[in-house]
């Protein structure tokens, strides 16, 4: 790599990357046990995260329901076994780290949330607090290289603010970046979510699992952003019109089921009945018109919606992605398989393969455990070494092939859109491997015209690389739904 590339080279013993509940708990251990390291967030501010927007909901079974719960996330969500052992017996932790910060909490159906006078403000007070106990992170750092070193990782940073290139060397990094939901155009998650760590975790030789395991949600409002409740969807009657209020779906057996608020077995044939009229460039719409606006305001306050949701007497409405399951395979101290020094943490791990992939309160327990887990292991052991320049590489790599002063007009936003409703399509479809195979190659001809011609620096440099990573994560999808078809295969072989 050119040197003048890079403006900025420094070492760190440690780089958390990431500032939800996963990254900040890291650094809030670290920090109780006197390590020194660096923090950084590809946002604007670190509170810029899905776990500020969570109510964070913990889950903390009781001791003589531990083995369930763990039973449970194994069998039905598909989880690694010895990594959701370590989760729940370790699971007494969640409680001290709320008396350590001062936080109140209260008791729920699953486990314990911040006590807060609005409900859905629990993430926003435990982000606060910790931001009070770590080192000020750094942000508008997007992550853009990782490259493994005989003792350590150099890290290539850009800040989007000051068009500025900084590499990093480390002797450990903790992979706390969330998932990948934020590569699909409808998704209530932080737009960071879009999964740049887990492709370039790959390229050091870190193993993907369980990456076509997403949560899709077919009733979201404000263009994905928020999702409406099963009791305030049912007020429709399974009515779903267009602008011109024409019924779009027809089905009576589906229309039923949402009347009723018993559509959760049915939600794929849902989600594929509104990719149809995406593909067909139909707007679609909750139809209000025969409920009582007396009695529609009431019910809509009631579930915390705000009325005004409805205009002419109808709720637009999308799919939408709630979060992704697949990340980094981790062994049960949250290190990489593959990859010595490198830990992964909250919903950058691999979660699950089956079903939605884990179970509710899981997010946050497993940022608190593990990024205690993780600390203490690198307080205990850690070994630490200054690292030298000259043990990178002189390969340049593709992120930075797109990197120029000059923008031009490539059409990345069009193409983000189009790239999302494949994903989504591919997803909710029984695609078979031939048409996986198709789907993959054209996936890889795009990216490949993406790094011949798309060009700029900033946010546009940004824009690109989100691109980018977005085919890389299709393919993976891809690629993980090729690897169930052979399974699926091969039990019917067996069989035979």
């Amino acid at each position: 790599m050119k040197r003048s590339v890079i403006s900025i080279e420094h070492y760190t013993p440690i780089l958390i990357i990431g500032t939800g509940i996963s990254g900040l708990a890291a650094a809030y251990y670290l920090s109780k046990n006197n390590m020194k390291y660096t923090i950084i967030t590809k946002k604007s501010a670190p509170k810029q995260s899905n776990s500020f927007l969570s109510a964070a909901n913990t889950r903390v079974p009781p001791l003589n329901n531990i083995n369930q719960i763990i039973n449970l996330t194994v069998e039905k969500c598909g989880a690694d076994r010895s990594v959701i052992e370590t989760l729940y017996k370790n699971s007494g932790v969640i409680l001290n780290f709320y008396e350590e910060l001062g936080i109140k909490h209260e008791k729920t159906t699953i486990g314990v949330m911040p006590e807060c006078l609005i409900k859905s403000h629990g993430g926003k007070k435990l982000i606060n607090k910790l931001l009070n106990h770590i080192e000020q992170p750094m942000t508008n750092q997007m992550l853009i290289d990782l490259e493994k070193l005989d003792e350590g990782i150099a890290a290539i940073l850009y800040d989007i603010q000051v068009d500025q290139f900084t590499r990093i060397y480390t002797n450990y990094v903790i992979l706390a970046t969330g998932g990948y939901a934020g590569q699909f155009y409808y998704n209530d998650n932080s737009p960071s979510s879009t999964g740049e760590a887990l492709i370039l975790a790959k390229k050091m030789g870190a193993k993907l699992k369980g990456m076509s395991t997403v949560m899709s949600h077919p009733w979201s409002i404000y263009n994905g952003r928020q999702i409406l409740l099963g009791g305030v969807v049912r007020l429709s009657e399974g009515k779903i019109i267009d602008e011109e209020g024409v019924q779009l779906l027809t089905d009576r057996y589906i229309c039923e089921a949402i009347a009723h608020d018993e559509y959760h077995e049915i939600i794929d044939e849902i989600i594929q009945f509104e990719l149809n009229c995406i593909k067909n460039n139909k707007a679609m719409y909750l139809d209000m018109s025969h409920i009582d606006k007396s009695l529609l305001n009431e019910r809509f306050k009631n579930y915390g919606f705000s009325p005004n949701i409805v205009k002419n007497n109808k709720v637009k409405i999308s799919p939408t992605i709630h979060y992704s399951s697949g990340g980094i395979e981790i062994n049960c101290n949250a290190e990489a398989i593959n990859l010595n020094r490198v830990f992964v943490a909250g919903e950058a791990q691999y979660n699950g393969n089956r079903g939605s992939g884990r179970i509710p309160g899981q997010a946050f327990a497993s940022g608190i455990v593990f990024g205690k887990l993780i600390a203490d292991k690198i307080a205990n052991e850690g070994h630490f070494s200054s690292l030298e320049p000259f043990m990178i590489s002189n390969v340049l790599p593709e992120t930075l092939e797109v990197y120029s002063k000059e923008n031009n007009d490539f059409p990345i936003q069009e193409l983000r859109e189009e790239l999302s409703i494949l994903m989504m399509n591919i997803l909710a479809s029984q695609s078979t491997p031939a048409v996986l195979s198709f789907y993959k190659e054209k996936i890889q001809e795009h990216q490949n015209t993406l790094i011949r011609n798309a060009r700029g620096s900033g946010k546009r440099y940004e824009d690109i690389l989100t691109l980018f990573f977005g085919y890389c994560i299709a393919i993976e999808i891809i690629e993980d739904l090729e690897e169930k078809y052979r399974f699926s295969a091969g039990k019917c072989l067996t069989k035979l």
